[in-house]
């Protein structure tokens, strides 16, 4: 374009002066405003599905290396630190776990103020660990089904005050796209009943509006990144699931409860319940039948009921309930390991830790910071 500098006007760009900055100012722009979401390395490519099928499989090969990371609830330090224990990521958080495969079981939202970055952090490392021939596989947990129910009772105040600066931001994409004839694309805020509507339902608070308008069904950071997310997938003999699986999940179908969840948080209908499967003590995403820290409250003949009804399937990982001040704990056998160890500073602000699993369950073994 020569070393003239050219002066832009307001309103689209016609012919010449923005016919050749035209094909490049969309990803320039993404790339801008994902950057400031994401409050360091920036997402550079044009962001899709997860790679979880939610219409197919729960189950996924075994493979070498599986790690597991449990509840980072709005930390994006603690999650970062995660990933390091776990020898993922470099001190740049790049993506070093070669073909290894990490599961993240859910809770990415609320309790701390980095939710929009965190979000923005797990797509980046997902990229970057399919590159690879690795694997990240990003859940939703409690916390991900009550935001997009619109119920924020464990949202922060500085939580909700990133939502609008999302929302700036978004704005600030959509008007430079504009500004070269393009259209919002991935910065349109616009998107799902939620947004379109005029008033905020009764049980959202004002101050909430924002993070109401970006994560209710169909609204743009719950198609971006929650939608796609599943609430249970086993890789190898090991079964991943945010609170924990009973008979009647399996009864009714792990592949089933997948799909009607992300049906669920694509419909863009705002109004009415959340599905039943994410309601009360014993859905997949609430359940901790298995979790207690004393072993002795643990249902494990219910856990052993369970699992002999998934052919192939030895061990489930969980979250939803801090183990603190043990950090990584296991029970009933070995068959639940629980992986929350509470690392929010929203939480309990523990040292964070990940579990590793080494050929299907040969070595299993946990990871810390100064490991």
């Amino acid at each position: 374009m020569g070393g003239a500098v050219t002066k832009f006007r307001a309103g689209p760009l016609d012919a010449p002066e923005c016919a050749e900055l035209k094909p490049h100012w969309g990803g320039f722009v993404d790339t801008f405003v994902n950057t400031l979401h994401a409050q360091g390395a920036a997402v550079s490519i044009t962001p899709g599905p997860s790679d979880v099928d939610n219409t197919g499989s729960f189950q996924r090969p075994a493979v070498g290396r599986l790690v597991a990371i449990g509840d980072v609830h709005g930390d994006l330090e603690k999650t970062r630190e995660s990933f390091r224990a776990a020898s993922l990521t470099n001190e740049r958080d790049e993506w070093i776990g070669g073909t290894a495969t990490c599961v993240q079981v859910g809770d990415q939202l609320d309790r701390g103020k980095d939710e929009v970055a965190i979000l923005h952090f797990l797509e980046r490392l997902r990229g970057e660990a399919k590159a690879a021939g690795g694997e990240l596989i990003v859940m939703n947990g409690n916390h991900e089904t009550l935001n997009v129910s619109g119920r924020f009772r464990y949202s922060l105040e500085q939580g909700n005050a990133d939502f609008t600066r999302w929302k700036a931001r978004q704005d600030i994409g959509k008007a430079l796209r504009a500004s070269c004839g393009l259209s919002a694309g991935i910065c349109e805020t616009r998107v799902g009943e939620a947004a379109l509507a005029g008033a905020l339902p009764p049980y959202v608070k004002p101050s909430e509006g924002d993070r109401w308008r970006a994560l209710a069904p169909g609204a743009p950071l719950t198609m971006r990144f929650l939608a796609h997310q599943p609430v249970v997938v086993s890789v190898g003999n090991t079964l991943f699931v945010h609170g924990g699986v009973l008979p009647e999940h399996v009864t009714f179908g792990l592949d089933a409860l997948n799909a009607e969840i992300s049906n669920w948080m694509k419909s863009g209908k705002s109004k009415g319940m959340p599905p039943l499967s994410v309601q009360g003590k014993d859905s997949l995403v609430w359940a901790r039948h298995y979790s207690h820290p004393a072993e002795h409250r643990c249902d494990c003949d219910l856990l052993k009921e369970t699992l002999a009804m998934i052919p192939g399937v030895e061990r489930v990982v969980v979250g939803h309930t801090i183990q603190h001040p043990h950090g990584i704990t296991s029970a009933c056998d070995g068959k639940v390991i629980r992986v929350d160890v509470g690392m929010s500073k929203g939480c309990v602000d523990a040292k964070p830790e990940a579990l590793e699993i080494l050929n299907n369950g040969e070595s299993i073994s946990k990871c810390t910071i100064d490991a």
